[in-house]
């Protein structure tokens, strides 16, 4: 398939700012119209003009409906030189388009047959410089220097870094650790960085776009968080859960990242309760738009009074009403879902099915002489795609970042054959996992940072989230962990040439701890 993509960041004149008699964008000079447009152009005297069919949508605001229109190119040949697509003003207008939003227009051609597209983007979800320019060929060989997300949050801590990595690699996370460490704290911290700096909103003790539901010994299936159908009374209703609830305001304000806080996540088991999210987060996948992240539903749409009643209590704007009785309720891009774990006589264990889809984060380093000052307390604002996810799988970044993900490749080959045979061998989902971790730590990174340093750092942090994290077991279904430890270290060096043990190295440390429970006869990552 050839794809080409034109870029622009809309200035005032082209958005009625400056009080201009027309709405338009501007092409730049070196727009190639008739490769763009595939010859289809007609010229009238010095005018050269091309009508041309296209889907519209905003990425700036997804809630808005996308929707078929009419436009029209136009070059001025002989006179100044223009290139624009005028008579803009209705359209900017439904769409909500504003100065310094982008703005893409993409031509897909298959099998000769051009498909055209415009989408809009806000200044914070993608950054162009120079303000416009066309890529032609493929897609993803774009020109890193042209094109960038802002992804670098200089401030953050190398822990608040780790885990929004993790959030951007897979929306489920686990946060273990002792009791007391600001697990269930740190989320809710994460809810109030994502919003505007200084607002009410960002202040409140509760905001809007966090949530926390303590789980309950005796949760056994999904009724008390999505909720169940009632059959008491004269006619079925549904007795809507928590989780329910705050998903439809996720879809209702889907520039904001929301956090779900499951509280002691494994007091009662996991995968009997999320069930259904389990199953329908592993059915994630980007749409062509490189953009939007679409699902199964979690609540299949019913053609039945007690699933309409449902969907008007829950949703408060019309085109949510109408997605949700048309698709399902499905899970919305802008959700998060992170787990406290304390793991103790009370709790139960992770099956292998939780570990495989979760990213997995420790927290039990305790500094007593730590969160004693107010600034302590503050997150640096988090700009949503700072972190929200862009990928699901390895081939949504393989292509980009061939030369990283080869490397990361090369490494869990190693890994690999060390586990090989056993049930924690790493596989597709892992690998994928593995790539876009890396490339997440890529993105995070700023522009002076070593890549080979970031690569082998990243690859020493997801070893322990997704690898240590399923191991467990005796001497005999174990015994490879001296093995491992030397993989880890030889592979690690072998990228960036650090030499690494358990004083500088999260995995290598947590492999020592584990090997030292070996010795009475069983070990878990988990304490």
């Amino acid at each position: 398939m050839n794809v080409s993509k034109f870029y622009k960041k809309l200035t005032s004149a082209e958005v009625g700012s400056t009080k201009t008699h027309e709405i338009y964008i501007r092409m730049s000079n070196d727009f190639d119209y008739e490769t763009f447009f595939s010859g289809t152009h007609v010229q009238n005297q010095s005018v050269i003009e091309v009508n041309f069919s296209v889907h519209i949508q905003s990425r700036k605001n997804i809630s808005l409906p996308a929707s078929e229109r009419e436009l029209r190119f136009v070059y001025f040949a002989n006179s100044n030189k223009e290139k624009r697509i005028p008579g803009l003003g209705n359209l900017f207008k439904d769409y909500e388009v504003e100065e310094g939003d982008v703005v893409c227009l993409e031509r897909y051609s298959t099998n000769g047959v051009p498909t055209y597209t415009l989408t809009f983007f806000g200044p914070d979800q993608i950054q162009v410089s120079p303000a416009c320019f066309t890529i032609t060929k493929d897609v993803q060989e774009y020109d890193k220097a042209k094109f960038r997300i802002p992804l670098h949050i200089g401030e953050a801590s190398d822990n608040l870094k780790s885990l929004i990595r993790a959030i951007r690699t897979k929306p489920f996370v686990l946060l273990a650790g002792i009791s007391g460490t600001g697990k269930s704290r740190i989320v809710r911290k994460l809810a109030q960085a994502c919003l505007e700096p200084g607002s009410d909103e960002a202040k409140a003790h509760k905001p809007s776009n966090f949530e926390m539901v303590q789980v309950k010994p005796n949760w056994h299936d999904s009724s008390e968080l999505l909720g169940y159908v009632s059959r008491i009374g004269d006619k079925p209703q549904f007795i809507v859960g928590d989780f329910l609830k705050f998903i439809a305001k996720a879809w209702e304000n889907p520039t904001v990242p929301y956090f779900l806080c499951l509280d002691e996540m494994n007091l009662a088991p996991v995968e009997q309760y999320f069930a259904e999210y389990l199953s329908v987060v592993e059915s994630r996948k980007l749409q062509d738009d490189c953009t939007t992240i679409v699902s199964d539903p979690l609540l299949e749409k019913e053609d039945e009074e007690w699933y309409h009643t449902l969907v008007a209590s829950i949703a408060t704007t019309e085109t949510i009403r109408k997605q949700f009785l048309t698709e399902g309720i499905c899970i919305p891009q802008n959700l998060i879902v992170i787990g406290t774990v304390n793991m103790d006589e009370t709790t139960y264990s992770f099956s292998r099915k939780v570990l495989d889809r979760a990213m997995t984060i420790e927290m039990n380093e305790v500094d007593l002489r730590g969160g004693l000052h107010k600034s302590d307390d503050m997150l640096p604002h988090i700009k949503p795609v700072q972190i929200l996810a862009d990928a699901v799988e390895g081939f949504d970044v393989y292509d980009q970042n061939q030369e990283s993900c080869d490397k990361v490749i090369t490494y869990l080959d190693a890994v690999n054959k060390i586990i090989d045979k056993t049930p924690f061998k790493v596989a597709y989902r892992t690998r994928n996992e593995f790539l876009i971790y890396t490339v997440n730590a890529l993105k995070l990174a700023g522009e002076d940072a070593d890549i080979n340093a970031t690569i082998s750092n990243a690859l020493d942090e997801v070893t322990s989230m997704k690898i240590l994290s399923r191991i467990e077991g005796d001497k005999r279904k174990v015994g490879f962990l001296s093995e491992l430890k030397n993989i880890i270290t030889s592979g690690l060096a072998e990228i960036d040439g650090i030499e690494r043990s358990e004083d500088n190295s999260v995995s290598l440390s947590k492999l020592t701890t584990m090997e030292e429970r070996l010795k009475s006869g069983y070990t878990s990552f988990w304490d």
